[in-house]
This record gives structure tokens, sequence and C-alpha cells, in this order.
């Protein structure tokens, strides 16, 4: 088993007693026993009642000293991220630090939400793991915990309760896909182009599905070896060596659909993990109410930096995306990958802008009128034929364009494939 990342021991946990139900019928016939016992004075009658209330005494003395050395540990295994809709696990160590053994142990724990687990009992000085397999549905940071665990004295007539209030940190990161053959476009070599943002020779564009003839020196191995696939490495005069991953949070309309902010973020997570695994320095910038921003990196802590920002991040912003990215553009770095959510009629021109600057302009835009249910039939090929012609302006203005379609979403990019996060 893998040693435990982190883990949350709790030592000053609480320990309580009730009856079990067998428990309750000790003290409730003793209790008439001996109230008989003093009515009519019969001995017998006060040595059953004597015999049930000191079974419970006994029971108590025994349950605390097989319950004092409960302690209880969660930890997250080595190397595993969790990552929206993913199954994953937690690992959950009950131990015995007593000399005396326990009954049965049942393990209650709030993980993706309330769940009981039964364990053997325990030896003394001994300890039992288990592996509590969870999924989280949603991004985001939760609290694991807290715990408790019972057992039963040797006659079962009452059960220990040790409480433990630690609580464990999980991100849940928001799904990454694998981008292999996402074009990251090259750097502006038109003429009269302003700026000279690019580095010259021969610097990597991005990634193509390998044709005949090509150079197998600039064949993308470790594409090859997660898909089987084959692309390779296309190469610029000119190309960006920096990129500002910019993307929509803005409100739309009363409510955004959650599928769409999602497949957004998403989109964003993936474009990250790809400038990552190219070794190309990213920034992440978000149009939501807190202006969440990162500066430019490439190192792994601060990709997972970035992605524990895209876990809490939600739609809100008043702020449209083209304006932005316009008021950063000092620090924008050579090329911009935009994460649009609607046909925004004035990105075209933002585009125009940002490549009469000098920069590559890629953008992720997420075809609207496919999150939207109850539009067919014309309706439908109206809608379809909106998109098309903002992509095509899009095209114009100088970007290169990825169109994310619902149900598809970001895996339609990359083939379907999921990137596993660890």
């Amino acid at each position: 088993m893998p040693a435990p990342r982190r883990r949350g021991r709790n030592p000053g946990a609480r320990l309580s007693a009730r009856p079990t139900a067998r428990g309750w019928q000790a003290l409730v016939f003793g209790g008439l026993l001996l109230f008989v016992a003093r009515l009519i004075g019969t001995t017998q009658f006060y040595q059953l009642a004597y015999a049930l209330l000191g079974l419970v005494v006994v029971s108590l003395a025994l349950g605390v000293l097989g319950s004092r050395g409960l302690g209880f540990a969660r930890s997250l295994p080595a190397g595993v991220r969790f990552t929206a809709g993913n199954p994953s696990r937690v690992d959950l160590l009950v131990s015995n630090g007593s000399r005396f053994g326990t009954s049965e142990v049942v393990v209650i724990d709030r993980l993706s939400g309330r769940r009981r687990f039964e364990v053997a009992p325990l030896r003394g000085r001994g300890g039992e793991v288990v592996e509590a397999p969870v999924t989280f549905g949603r991004r985001g940071i939760y609290d694991l915990g807290p715990a408790e665990v019972r057992v039963l004295d040797p006659f079962r007539l009452l059960q220990f309760t040790r409480k433990f209030p630690g609580r464990t940190e999980v991100v849940v990161y928001p799904e990454v896909h694998d981008l292999a053959g996402f074009s990251l476009g090259s750097g502006n070599t038109e003429a009269g182009a302003s700026g000279s943002f690019g580095q010259r020779g021969e610097e990597f564009a991005g990634l193509r599905e390998y044709r005949r003839g090509d150079d197998r020196r600039h064949i993308h191995w470790k594409s090859l070896a997660r898909t089987g696939e084959v692309f390779v490495k296309e190469f610029a005069l000119q190309a960006p060596r920096r990129y500002t991953v910019a993307l929509d949070l803005s409100r739309q309309g009363l409510r955004a659909p959650e599928r769409q902010v999602e497949d957004a973020v998403s989109a964003a997570a993936s474009v990250l993990a790809h400038l990552k695994e190219e070794g190309l320095p990213f920034r992440l910038l978000c149009t939501d109410p807190e202006g969440t921003a990162t500066e430019f990196a490439s190192a792994d802590k601060d990709y997972w930096s970035a992605m524990r920002l895209l876990a809490t991040v939600r739609p809100g912003g008043g702020r449209d995306l083209g304006s932005v990215v316009l008021d950063e553009q000092g620090k924008l770095g050579e090329g911009v990958i935009l994460i649009s959510r609607t046909n925004d009629e004035a990105l075209p021109r933002v585009v125009s802008k940002l490549r009469a600057g000098g920069r590559s302009v890629v953008v992720v835009v997420l075809a609207p009128h496919t999150y939207f249910s109850g539009a067919g039939g014309e309706q439908a090929r109206r809608r379809e034929a909106a998109f098309l012609r903002h992509v095509g302006r899009l095209e114009r203005a100088g970007a290169v364009v990825h169109a994310v379609r619902h149900p598809s979403g970001v895996a339609g990019l990359g083939g379907g494939r999921r990137r596993l996060t660890g």
C-alpha cells in the first residue's frame, strides 16, 4: 500500500457511551426487579436485580478499558489528486493503542457524504486501514470529517463512541483532458506587425498528425506513448514563448448553464496542462469578480497553484473577456489563449488588436447554443449559422480557433482522451 501523503490524526477525541437495545433491557429489567424486590422483600429478586445492574457497570469498565486506546487517522494516498467526477479513494486508519482487543468497529466519516464502514475486531496494539472509495461531483475545496469510531463492550450492553473533530482539506480539480494535436498557432510574421515578441529561429509552435515524409526527429514521443497516435512538432520562425490563458467567467443572463461554465474551466485547465508539458511559461487570467490571476511560471508547483484557483472560481464578473484582456496588454506575454463562452461581437476586434501587437492568439470558443435545450429545427440552424459566422470573423482577425460543443465538451479537442492529473 502506498505511503500516505497527508494524515489527519486527532489526539483530543471525546469518548461517550450509551446503552444498546440489550443494554436498555438490562437497565429496565434490573430497575423493575429492584422495585419489585423492595415491595415484596424477596432476596432472589434483589440478587437478580443487582446482577443485571452490576453487569452494566462491568460492561462500562471493560468498555472504557477497551476503547480508551482507539485512534483514527485520515490520509490521502501519495500522488493522488482528486478530479471532479473521477473515482478515487481516501485511506482511513483505525488503531487500538490498548492492550485489550475490541469488538467489531464501526467508522463513520464525512467524505463526499456521510459514510459508514465496518471493521473487524482490533487486536491489542493493532490497527486496520480502510480504503474508502470517493467521488466528488463538483470541483472545489472540501473539508473531510469530522469522524467517529464506535465499539461495543464484550457483553454488547453499551456502545462507546470516540469522536474525532479534526478535518482534512481536499482540493477537487476540474477535469483535465489530453490536448494532443492542439495547435497553439505561431507568431505574427505579417509585414508591418508592430513589436517583436517572438523568439526567432526554429521555435516550437504546436503539434499536428504525422504525414509521410515528416522528419522523424520531430516526432512527439510523449504523445505517442500516451495515446498510441503519432504527432510531430511544428516549428515557426517566430513563435511565442509565454502564454496567457484568459478564462471568460462573465455573467451571462440570470444564470449561466452549469455545464457550460464547467467546460470552460476544464478547457482552461487542459490548456494549462498542455503548456506545462511543453515547457512553456503560462499565466492564468480570469474575469471573475475577484480578478483571479497568476504570474508567468512553468514549474510544477505553479501549475498546481493555478489549478487550485481553477478549482474555486465561479462565474459572476461584470466585465467582458475582451476588455479584461486589453487592460492587461502589458502583462500578456507573446501568446494569448482566450476561453470564450459567447458569440461576443467585440472579440474579433480584440483579436485584431492583439495580433497587431505581434501576439499569437488562440480562441477556444464554446458554442453557446449547444448548451441550451429546447431549440430545434429552424431556430437551431439559425443559431448554428450565427456561431459559424462568429468563428469565421475570429479566424479572419488572425486567431486559431478551436470549437467546443455540448455534449462532447473539452474531450472533443483531444479526441476524447482524459489526462490523469497526478
